[in-house]
């Protein structure tokens, strides 16, 4: 009796097993599909500055600085880590849409904030933001993206929120360059100076 009941119990076990392992093939594809279409939406590419500024000079990579782009269907985030600012300067991260993909570069579609801090004294900075979709952005997996650090000078007390938070913050209109995608110039540790000085393209895919 006692051996009939343990083979019934071995037989039992080994039909559970038999009916549970296809789920768990299943469950394992599914995962490594998920897997792999983040994977094939996350990028990262180089960081660009331009010492001689707009339009002298040519673009110069960022030695350790890189900006990595995460795409779904609802929007990007970005994370942009870089180097080389200036410390105790006030800095804000823009992104910069291109919204229609296959065509040459035109006017953006939509240029959004995405974070902004005050530099220490490691002059290092990274960057976290999120763009999430909307007029003017509806095609997140596929946009090209600018990603651009922005220079509001030396941070000053009483102007701080704005300098972190606004394009124009903490700017001298006497001491602000041009603006535009690519336009990117020097940076200066001088009260009111305000200019694009870090860029970093995703391009469409």
């Amino acid at each position: 009796m006692k051996k009939t009941v343990k083979f019934l119990s071995l037989v039992i076990i080994m039909v559970l097993f038999s009916c549970s392992s296809e789920p768990i093939i299943e469950s394992e594809t599914s995962l490594q599909s998920v897997a792999s279409k983040a994977a094939a939406n996350k990028s990262k590419v180089v960081v660009l500055e331009k010492p001689g500024g707009f339009p002298n000079g040519e673009f110069l990579v960022i030695d350790g600085a890189s900006s990595t782009i995460h795409r779904n269907k609802n929007g990007i985030t970005v994370n942009f880590n870089t180097n080389g600012l200036i410390p105790g300067n006030a800095y804000t991260m823009w992104f910069v849409v291109f919204n229609v993909p296959g065509t040459p570069p035109g006017p953006p579609t939509q240029s959004s904030y995405g974070a902004g801090h005050i530099v220490g004294g490691s002059g290092n900075g990274n960057f976290s933001g999120h763009l999430n979709t909307g007029p003017g952005f509806d095609k997140p997996l596929t946009a090209e993206i600018h990603v651009v650090i922005r220079s509001h000078g030396q941070a000053v007390p009483g102007m701080i929120p704005d300098q972190i938070h606004t394009f124009e913050g903490g700017c001298n209109p006497d001491l602000t360059f041009p603006e535009g995608p690519g336009r990117i110039w020097p940076d200066s540790d001088e009260v009111g100076y305000c200019a694009n000085v870090q860029l970093a393209i995703h391009p469409e895919k």
